[in-house]
């Protein structure tokens, strides 16, 4: 017997997506798929693209189709948006339009463990010192305001803003960002982006700050860091596959009309 499709729908409070998401709903239940909150192989996430991170940190371990259509103003997780819905049953029940999504994953003390979907920062409102090693070996001691890390699909959100590269998805890889660093006699940072191999380990320590220092995740304050706090940020594969494309001319689009054109 065929397995009836299940999945559960979210979206933001716009009054576009809840326009979308109505109309969703009824293509997909005249489909014979099953509205499910608790066991759905889909899910579908309407809105922009905080929207997408911010519904799924309890996904980073299962095994989900999320699928994003876009009604904000960016939509980089996108597959669809308000106007191209007419094959939405068939793209999303092709495996080939799916991917394991770059997280990260930053230990703390080798205990605590969180994901960054877009990227993590650690920083001070003031200055603040810490080593940084990148495979073991260390990089620099750096003095500023923070570093940021960020994910190849998180490398258009703040990691941008702070004067960090662009990274295309056909490129394994992470950056790192330095974020106001200091530059003068006494002490000098690198003072660019630093693109690294996506198997690469990052590890930040020896924290020094006069004010408080924090750790954020995907613009989400989670923890406060200690002098003594050692962190260890590498890249894994979730678990969840997500409905995208990483067609360079799609890609690019997204790029021009959300930082070019009017």
């Amino acid at each position: 017997m065929h397995k009836q499709n299940t999945y559960y729908i979210v979206n933001n409070a716009r009054p576009l997506s809840n326009k979308v998401t109505n109309l969703i709903k009824t293509t997909l239940n005249k489909a014979g798929w099953k509205f499910d909150k608790n066991n759905h192989q889909y899910l579908i996430v309407v809105g922009g693209d905080g929207t997408y991170v911010r519904f799924l940190r309890k996904y980073y371990a299962k095994d989900t189709k999320i699928i994003c259509v876009n009604t904000g103003t960016v939509g980089f997780y996108a597959k669809f948006n308000n106007r191209n819905l007419s094959n939405f049953v068939k793209v999303i029940t092709n495996e080939n339009n799916y991917i394991h999504p770059h997280v990260l994953t930053i230990s703390i003390n080798n205990k605590l463990v969180y994901n960054a979907m877009n990227e993590m920062v650690v920083q001070s409102l003031n200055t603040i010192k810490m080593d940084i090693k990148i495979n073991s070996d260390l990089y620099e001691k750096y003095m500023g305001t923070g570093i940021l890390i960020a994910t190849r699909t998180g490398s258009t959100g703040q990691g941008k803003s702070d004067g960090g590269a662009i990274i295309f998805p056909n490129v394994d890889a992470i950056e790192l960002v330095e974020i106001a660093p200091t530059n003068h006699s006494q002490h000098r940072s690198f003072n660019a982006p630093t693109i690294l191999n996506g198997n690469t380990k990052i590890e930040l320590f020896n924290f020094v700050s006069a004010q408080r220092c924090d750790l954020i995740i995907d613009g989400i304050r989670v923890k406060h860091i200690n002098p003594t706090d050692h962190l260890i940020i590498t890249k894994q594969l979730a678990n969840f596959r997500l409905c995208f494309s990483d067609d360079t001319k799609n890609y690019i689009n997204k790029l021009q009309q959300t930082f070019i054109k009017d």
